[in-house]
């Protein structure tokens, strides 16, 4: 971007004493064709400032061609076919320059022709059919004077037969009408009277009323004083006068932050001390720097331009940051961002953490982290968005208390940071991991809050119901462009829970565009709000999924700022402490797991024994009712030795499962003995 700098000062001007300058006008122009895929150099720029609208071709940053914006040029079709040519999508082109896509594809074609008949052809369009060709018209304009001497009357019935003559072409009166009017008012312009020329300094170009005596005058038009002769030879001195300065132009790397100016210089102004930081650091994250580590490579210069006084250098950035990071600013930060986003006309918001995986050194308690799919050191943000994906309000936490428990301790913190009236009535759309009956049992004993998420462990019902559905929507999002709609269409069954009827339930089928059906069922407390504004809530939940990958991208919330730890052993007055197991207490139980475990074998197979046992001997008694024979006493032989040997087997694998018993008894009592570890917070 460039700005304009007028002896060290910006956006003011300024006279200084040198000679007159020639300026050169700066055009800007809107990006209209950009590059993608399939087209990587190429990109077009609209140019409507100057007297006649202009199209700017781009190859990568060099300026290829200027053409005309007018859509029956030449020039124009010709671009647009070129670009056709050269692998450009015909959708894009088509939306960009408003043209059909089968004309598109026809100038496409004739150029790659080389035959340049059919290349004018299609260049001209509609136009080629029109009988007043510019042959005619030329040939109308040579002969116009000659058949003027003979006489107006019957000259376009004359005209008409020569061009039959001549071209072949039969024209009415009304196509020659707008032709032999044009060649008609030369004419009647030559025989009005001839005004006299002004001979009197009346009739003289008056100078504005305002014009300043000491006008800039070229030197070589400066009026003489009386009595000056040019001497041979003589030079004359430069003349010099009071002239505006010519403005120097700069790059500046990062002009579009003038973009948010009012912004930046109300950020600064949240608290009652002018905070100067919180627009630099602002206008940091705005031209790409996610972390203080990352402002060493901005243009400081220009930074400094367009924001006055800035801080450099990362170390003293870090010292402000400590020096401006209390509770007190962070809370007006909040307030002037809720005030942006025009919070207060708002009663339903999306609340849900966003986990980040944490691979340093400290003592940070685990909890289960999505991006890795497994339970490791984790550092939660605990975000509240609007309806429409913006964020609101959020805390960092670690994973020392769960989502069900943070969730009552952010909600009242965040009407205490915002000034929201403790009567005012709040909807806040969680994900399944709130799910749970003490957190109803909560929610249904606040009036002013309410909760909305999806039911787990929902068990398919038989759809549609026997009672019949409660409704029918759609729901409608655009995808890259905004005239790519795919629409699901939803069914829902409104009931009261059957598990508890104080709370409503909605199942709702969903068909997605290619077929898929899918049933899920709501839970909320709500039991006044509309189904269908609830139901969009819960799949527009992903607006604040897409905003976490938004922030995350271009405003660093997985950027480290500081490297700062407080110790939980540091905040034993201000966290309630729990006992958890020891490492003695987990070893214990492991211990006894694995005696469980081979118990439990030993009597499964006690227990196979003896159903084995029991069928030998009814096959035996079966046996002995038969008449004595050789093959019946021979597997009744082969029976009886079973019998012994699984007897035997019985006796050694119950002595098994007593020891294991004892060890098990001894192992109860040793646990019981052993001593909880005070909390997983502040332990070593």
């Amino acid at each position: 971007m460039v700005v304009s700098w007028v002896e060290g000062n910006l956006w003011t001007g300024a006279r200084v004493l040198k000679p007159r300058l020639i300026m050169i006008a700066t055009y800007t122009g809107q990006l209209i064709l950009g590059t993608d895929k399939r087209n990587p150099l190429f990109t077009v720029y609209a140019q409507e400032e100057g007297a006649e609208a202009q199209r700017h071709v781009y190859y990568g940053l060099e300026l290829l061609e200027v053409v005309s914006a007018d859509r029956h040029e030449p020039s124009f079709k010709m671009l647009v076919g070129r670009l056709y040519n050269a692998g450009v999508s015909v959708g894009v082109l088509q939306q960009t320059f408003q043209a059909d896509a089968k004309t598109i594809q026809r100038w496409g074609r004739a150029l790659r022709s080389g035959n340049a008949q059919e290349l004018i052809r299609v260049l001209e369009g509609r136009r080629r059919s029109r009988k007043l060709s510019p042959e005619i018209q030329a040939y109308v304009r040579v002969r116009w004077p000659d058949l003027v001497s003979q006489g107006l009357y019957g000259i376009g019935k004359r005209l008409r037969q020569e061009v039959r003559s001549v071209f072949g072409v039969t024209l009415s009166q009304e196509t020659l009408r707008p032709l032999m009017g044009e060649l008609k008012r030369p004419a009647a312009a030559s025989t009005s009277p001839v005004q006299p020329q002004a001979t009197t300094a009346a009739g003289l170009p008056q100078d504005h009323p305002k014009a300043t005596e000491e006008q800039a005058l070229d030197v070589e038009a400066r009026e003489k004083p009386c009595g000056y002769a040019e001497a041979a030879g003589a030079v004359a001195a430069p003349v010099w006068e009071v002239v505006p300065a010519a403005p120097q132009t700069l790059w500046c790397d990062h002009l579009g932050v003038l973009i948010f100016a009012p912004v930046l210089v109300a950020v600064a102004q949240v608290t009652e001390t002018v905070q100067g930081l919180f627009k630099q650091w602002l206008a940091s994250l705005l031209v790409g720097a996610l972390n203080i580590e990352q402002t060493k490579f901005l243009s400081w210069p220009d930074l400094s331009r367009l924001l006055g006084s800035v801080v450099r250098f990362p170390y003293p950035q870090r010292q402000e940051l400590e020096r401006v990071a209390n509770t007190a600013n962070i809370e007006a930060l909040a307030r002037f961002n809720a005030q942006q986003l025009g919070a207060d006309a708002h009663r339903q918001f999306y609340l849900d953490p966003h986990t980040k995986h944490y691979t340093g050194p400290q003592n940070v308690p685990e909890g289960w982290c999505a991006a890795i799919r497994w339970a490791d050191k984790a550092v939660h943000s605990d975000f509240i968005h609007t309806v429409a994906g913006e964020p609101l309000y959020f805390e960092t936490t670690d994973n020392f208390a769960d989502l069900r428990q943070r969730f009552f301790d952010v909600v009242p913190r965040c009407r205490q940071v915002l000034k929201w009236p403790a009567e005012r009535v709040l909807t806040f759309v969680l994900d399944r991991a709130i799910f749970g009956k003490e957190v109803f049992e909560k929610v249904l004993a606040a009036p002013t809050l309410h909760l909305m998420t999806w039911e787990k462990g929902c068990v398919r019902q038989d759809w549609p119901p026997s009672g019949g559905i409660s409704g029918v929507l759609v729901i409608e999002r655009a995808r890259n462009r905004a005239e790519d709609i795919r629409a699901s269409h939803l069914e829902y069954w409104d009931r009261p829970w059957p598990k508890d009827p104080r709370l409503r339930q909605l199942v709702v089928q969903a068909t997605n565009p290619r077929g898929r059906v899918i049933q899920v069922a709501i839970l909320t407390d709500d039991l006044t709000s509309a189904a269908s504004g609830m139901i969009r809530l819960m799949f527009d939940r992903w607006v604040q999924e897409n905003d976490f990958k938004y922030l995350d991208k271009h405003f660093g919330i997985n950027q480290i700022t500081s490297y700062g730890v407080t110790e939980y052993a540091e905040l034993r007055q201000a966290v309630q402490d729990r006992q958890v197991r020891s490492a003695e207490l987990k070893a214990l139980q492991e211990q006894r797991r694995q005696l469980r475990a081979r118990q439990s074998r030993l009597l499964l197979l006690q227990s196979q024994s003896e159903h084995a046992d029991q069928q030998r001997e009814q096959r035996m008694q079966a046996l002995g009712k038969l008449p004595e024979a050789e093959p019946v006493q021979r597997e009744l032989a082969r029976l009886r030795q079973r019998q012994s040997r699984g007897q035997s087997t019985r006796l050694v694998r119950q002595e098994q499962i007593h020891k294991l018993s004892q060890e098990l008894a001894e192992l109860e009592t040793k646990a019981q003995a052993a001593h909880n570890r005070p909390s997983r917070a502040w332990s070593g």
